[in-house]
């Protein structure tokens, strides 16, 4: 526990790609904004050159009033605190500007999902494995679904690959289902990122 917070660290490797994941439960067990994090920086590019999302989420950033607004929090942040996130600079509105949205995989993955990246980015790395795992979350003890595109963002950026899990469960069958799709992404990713 640190400031109030509870955090738990898990560390692997797999197929020679290390990662790491941990639990941020911003201000103890009772906060609306719990996070499961995983990141491996084996799998990293020059710069940010993916952002898998939720749909919706992703119409909200990439319109203009969402960009605009990403950089005026994003430049109160890196003024409160003095330097970026990590030391690396990641301005998404920038990102969005040359995107490319895939469109690859079944409907209601395209439906729920967008794939967000940058001309350089090899296409067609999105196969069904991939979609299901973003998709089919296991359901929490209530019998609730876990709406994983109202809560993932996949990063892949100069730190490494990265996912954020908002609100994530403590349960140990959703941090099994988080680490596959972390690896499941590295070894799709850890060749193309590297070109």
């Amino acid at each position: 526990m640190r400031d109030g917070r509870i955090d738990y660290r898990f560390s692997s490797a797999t197929r020679g790609i290390e990662w790491s994941m941990w639990y941020d439960s911003d201000r103890g067990d009772k906060s609306p904004t719990p996070k499961g994090y995983w990141r491996s920086t084996n799998v990293r590019s020059a710069f940010l050159s993916l952002v898998i999302i939720g749909r919706k989420r992703y119409q909200m950033e990439s319109g203009t009033v969402g960009r605009l607004l990403m950089d005026v929090v994003g430049g109160l942040a890196q003024a409160v605190a003095g330097k970026t996130k990590d030391g690396v600079r990641v301005d998404k509105s920038e990102f969005y500007e040359s995107a490319l949205v895939l469109e690859e995989g079944r409907p209601i993955f395209r439906e729920r999902f967008t794939v967000a990246v940058s001309p350089d980015m090899p296409r067609g790395w999105v196969d069904e494995e991939l979609q299901a795992l973003l998709l089919e979350w296991p359901k929490t003890p209530g019998g609730v679904a876990y709406r994983s595109d109202e809560k993932i963002e996949i990063t892949l950026r100069p730190d490494g690959l990265q996912i954020v899990a908002q609100q994530m469960p403590q349960e140990f069958v959703f941090w099994n289902h988080l680490a596959r799709l972390g690896e499941a992404l590295a070894e799709r990713l850890g060749g193309l990122a590297a070109r």
